[in-house]
């Protein structure tokens, strides 16, 4: 009886694995990953939380009534350098102490009224203390002090330690440049194991035989849920051990353990979860469309007019592929650019603008500071005139009976993110890659010089806030499926072919 019971469980078995390969899966997107894509449409417009509306009046300067005049004499000289030509600037170059000095109280003064993320990374209370302690370092400092140490030493050590904002960057001219980032988040994932959903849950093949996976946690013993939906080479859908967490350039290791469906042995191994890189980008067309095995491919890398691209040309490449009943869209390493190429690309495509602000409530500063780009005598005040944030429109996807599918990948930033957010509002898109990059807290990107030392000062005009108020720099937007980006093309078209796609 024993031995019957144990051919029976056997069988059952070899029934169970074949019913979860799908040697021969039926034409279309499997029901599970469309619950996936349905679920996650909700990642560009999530719920309002509410206080959202109350705090928008945290990112107001304060006290700028008496700040006209300084804000006045901010813009003129600032418009005064933008019309000098621009020197050269050595980082061995030296300046005297009082000349860095009254730089020092200049950029203050400048990322009080010019700079959006002022207030959400403390306002006065945060970066007048620091300005100070600033000030008393240098007096400590050589007389004169060279450029690279007035960087490295003073500048960029202490700001990095309040701003963690991925479009703020100070350079010197030659493109040497000090970011300020955020943390990043990142993939990290293994091929080891093809899992496949049977009965509600996890199943695989290990030495011919299937087993279930029991727990996984990592090897400090954390618990740890670390198995996520993807695509083989082969193009199946199915899941893999994988880890979204805060990125690092070191693998980290994971125990799972397995049990033997028919004999209910069990089995621990450890699993490898290596960090999954994005390939470089050494072209950046703004469009650029090809077809491959009778599939269309539009590749875009960046918003921007170097090619001399106008909306209206996104906006025709959106209508030409409305009639194609698939498209892979591949904005992988795309580096941003201007949004609103993005918003005529979705308005020639469906018919239908996307929500202004696809993920985010935006805040536009409007202020005097913006010297080059402001007329002294407007009438708006430094530091208080905000655009209203932008309101949240219908909820509604957008109506599409054509498949697309958007590769993404964590060098898709900024403007790049706005178009997969616009993206995320269609029916029927499907996201490949990792996670994009997350620069979106502040927009509206401008660059000045900086008036004694000529270190160049790029930073945001704008902020942008998640409805819900959670975190989205260094985090960007999540896709449907987790798949190494240098091979997430070829796995998509393998994928296409496999269900029958593009028929």
């Amino acid at each position: 009886m024993k031995r019957m019971a144990m051919i029976f469980a056997i069988i059952a078995s070899a029934i169970l694995l074949a019913s979860c390969t799908d040697p021969q899966p039926q034409a279309g997107i499997p029901a599970e990953l469309r619950a996936i894509m349905e679920a996650n449409r909700a990642i560009a417009l999530p719920p309002q939380h509410p206080d959202l509306m109350p705090m928008r009046y945290n990112f107001l300067t304060r006290g700028t009534t008496d700040d006209v005049l300084r804000d006045i004499r901010i813009a003129d000289t600032i418009r005064h350098y933008r019309q000098q030509t621009a020197r050269e600037v050595d980082p061995r170059d030296v300046l005297a102490r009082e000349e860095l000095a009254w730089e020092i109280n200049f950029l203050f003064d400048f990322l009080r009224h010019a700079y959006a993320g002022y207030q959400h990374f403390g306002g006065d209370a945060v970066f007048l203390p620091l300005r100070d302690a600033m000030l008393k370092r240098l007096a400590r400092m050589s007389d004169p002090l060279p450029l690279y140490s007035y960087l490295d030493d003073l500048l960029a050590p202490a700001l990095q330690g309040v701003i963690a904002d991925n479009h703020f960057v100070i350079a010197f001219p030659d493109g040497e440049r000090r970011r300020f980032d955020a943390p990043a988040h990142a993939l990290r994932m293994s091929d080891e194991f093809v899992l496949r959903k049977a009965g509600g849950e996890f199943v695989t093949e290990i030495d011919g035989a299937t087993y279930r996976v029991l727990e996984t946690a990592l090897h400090d013993g954390q618990p740890a849920d670390g198995i996520l939906p993807t695509l083989t080479r082969e193009g199946e859908f199915a899941f893999a051990f994988g880890r979204f967490d805060l990125a690092g350039t070191c693998p980290i290791n994971m125990t799972v353990v397995f049990e033997n469906i028919a004999t209910g042995e069990r089995r621990s191994r450890s699993v490898r979860l290596s960090p999954v890189e994005s390939p470089p980008q050494r072209h950046y067309p703004p469009l650029e469309k090809r077809e491959e095995g009778g599939v269309a491919i539009l590749e875009s890398k960046c918003f921007q007019r170097l090619s001399g691209e106008m909306p209206e040309d996104f906006f025709g490449a959106g209508y030409a592929l409305r009639d194609r009943p698939l498209l892979v869209l591949d904005l992988r390493g795309h580096r941003g650019g201007q949004a609103f190429f993005a918003s005529s690309w979705m308005l020639g495509f469906s018919d239908q603008r996307p929500s202004i602000v696809p993920a985010l409530m935006d805040f536009h500063l409007s202020s005097l500071a913006i010297g080059e780009f402001r007329q002294i005598g407007h009438p708006w005040r430094p530091g208080i005139n905000w655009y209203p944030p932008m309101p949240l429109s219908s909820r509604e996807p957008i109506p599409n009976d054509n498949l697309v599918i958007v590769l993404m990948d964590n060098k898709t930033a900024s403007a790049g993110e706005w178009f997969v957010g616009y993206l995320r509002q269609l029916e029927n898109a499907l996201f490949v890659g990792t996670n994009t990059w997350g620069v979106l807290l502040t927009g509206l990107v401008t660059r000045t010089i900086l008036p004694r030392s000529g270190l160049e000062v790029q930073f945001g005009m704008g902020i942008n806030v998640r409805p819900d108020l959670s975190l989205f720099e260094g985090v960007g937007f999540l896709p449907d499926l987790w798949v190494p980006p240098s091979e997430s093309l070829e796995r998509v078209l393998a994928f296409i072919e496999r269900y029958g796609l593009n028929r």
